[in-house]
């Protein structure tokens, strides 16, 4: 299980139903969450096979504007 996490500009909770939407549209994704309180407003993504290209695509299709950040 691979797990990918986002900096996102999801500051206002109707941007979640974006979210929801974009994420229901692509394969492999087992789980997701939100982190809201966080001042990054992380998008944390776990699944088989993810692809950070079109995850960050399919959300800015919705209007949510998405960065993967890269742990070390």
């Amino acid at each position: 299980m691979e797990k990918l996490i986002f900096e996102t500009n999801a500051q206002h909770p109707s941007l979640v139903d974006k979210i929801k939407d974009a994420i229901e549209k692509l394969n492999g994704i087992h789980e997701w969450k939100i982190d809201l309180d966080s001042i990054y407003n992380l998008l944390t993504i776990e699944g088989i096979r993810l692809n950070p290209t079109e995850i960050e695509s399919e959300l800015a299709l919705h209007g949510v504007e998405a960065n993967r950040l890269y742990e070390e």
